[in-house]
């Protein structure tokens, strides 16, 4: 899907938990469970919300 860092860029700064998972090839509930796991970095709630900071995801992409 992207090949770069700066591919990324394009993406909006708050990503929404269908955005992350499409990225990550993974169901949207594989996202949730990683979430409720801790296993995700950049979470931000507002309320019952999720929302997921694009440049700690893609940081935590290319750290593997």
């Amino acid at each position: 899907m992207f090949e770069s860092k700066a591919e990324f860029s394009e993406l909006p700064e708050f990503l929404e938990a269908t955005e992350v998972a499409a990225l990550l090839r993974v169901n949207r509930n594989t996202v949730y469970e990683a979430v409720q796991r801790d296993e995700i970095p950049g979470v931000v709630r507002i309320g019952r919300v999720l929302r997921f900071r694009r440049d700690a995801i893609i940081a935590w992409i290319h750290d593997g």
